[in-house]
């Protein structure tokens, strides 16, 4: 779906003083990042690490796991992208309201797809598909599935291969990465950003790891040169200051809660609970389409129309957590148009 995700501030005129569309930290670039990167500019004349192997070193030994299960790549769509391409012809289920990427990916490489719905989730949900794709935490529902909990259903269904996106697991209490079990998980493949945390997501950087034999097959279908340089200092400087990358997640969700907790209140709209720093509404005057643009051309704020996921309804609404004076702008615009 290369049209039709959040962050689409590009389609309109009039600017946008409040961007709720998209899951990335709402805290922008560190000015220190900003520095190195910038210092690095006239690297770009020459090519960059074909197979970005200094960066897979660090993430390596940064996350504890083992040389060779992890395969750096030009965001986290690449990753998705090539396990489509390496698996293509097979069978699989997404585990949906979900990130649309995968079954896109899955179809244009001939996969048979099927959807489950994440409601019916569960530690002994039994599939027969050769590929089982879950986003955790969830986009755009916001639920996550603890490690016990998925550690259960990864073993029951141990003839499976399962594709974990974690791109929000920094964002969450309620779950844990999957990255330090991946030794005994022959069947796993984690797909990890680093954009959303760090809020680069324009350079367009992330990994995805696994045993090395079922990474290799993965591996294989990667072009060179993927990930450009400046993607790569980028992630040099954050696997080197890990610390200055850190969410602050008990703040940051505590905020969430007053902003859910505000929309819930207005008997407009139908809220869903959130595991996270982004949340589901519904509107139950008008759709998420209108009520998206209304909230452009009144009040220059953009959210995600959210109908376009496999499941979801003409007035599913998505909105990630800002900080508090932009949330009681989204607030205060929000009752406008419940009056309107």
């Amino acid at each position: 779906m290369i049209l039709g995700h959040g962050d689409d501030a590009y389609l309109f005129d009039r600017p946008i003083v409040a961007d709720f569309s998209s899951n990335v930290y709402y805290g922008g670039m560190k000015e220190k990042l900003v520095q190195h990167i910038t210092g690095h500019i006239r690297g770009v004349d020459h090519y960059p690490d074909a197979a970005a192997g200094r960066l897979q070193q660090q993430i390596e030994q940064r996350t504890e796991i083992a040389p060779g299960m992890v395969m750096v790549t030009n965001g986290g769509t690449e990753a998705i992208y090539l396990v489509a391409q390496a698996f293509s012809g097979s069978s699989t289920t997404v585990v949906v309201p979900t990130f649309a990427e995968y079954a896109d990916a899955c179809k244009l490489y001939g996969h048979e797809v099927s959807y489950f719905f994440w409601e019916k989730l569960a530690p002994d949900t039994r599939f027969i598909t050769d590929l089982v794709f879950i986003c955790n935490p969830n986009n755009p529902t916001a639920q996550a599935m603890n490690e016990d909990g998925l550690l259960q259903l990864i073993q029951f269904n141990s003839r499976c291969v399962f594709v974990i996106d974690e791109a929000y697991i920094q964002f969450t209490r309620n779950a844990d990465s999957l990255l330090p079990y991946l030794h005994r998980l022959p069947n796993v493949l984690v797909v990890r950003s680093l954009t959303k945390s760090c809020c680069i997501p324009g350079l367009r950087l992330g990994y995805l790891a696994g045993q090395k034999t079922l990474l290799d097959k993965v591996r294989a279908y990667r072009m060179p040169w993927s990930v450009n340089s400046l993607a790569l200092e980028a992630g040099y400087y954050i696997m080197d200051h890990p610390a200055e990358f850190e969410v602050p997640v008990d703040s940051l969700l505590a905020d969430t809660y007053q902003l859910w907790e505000g929309v819930r209140k207005m008997p407009e709209f139908n809220v869903y609970p959130t595991h996270t720093h982004y949340f589901l509404f519904e509107t139950l005057t008008g759709t998420a389409a209108e009520l998206k643009r209304w909230l452009v051309n009144a009040y220059g704020i953009l959210i995600r129309d959210a109908s376009n996921f496999y499941g979801l309804e003409q007035g599913h609404c998505r909105i990630a957590c800002r900080n508090k004076e932009d949330n009681t702008l989204l607030l205060t615009a929000l009752r406008k148009w419940t009056l309107s």
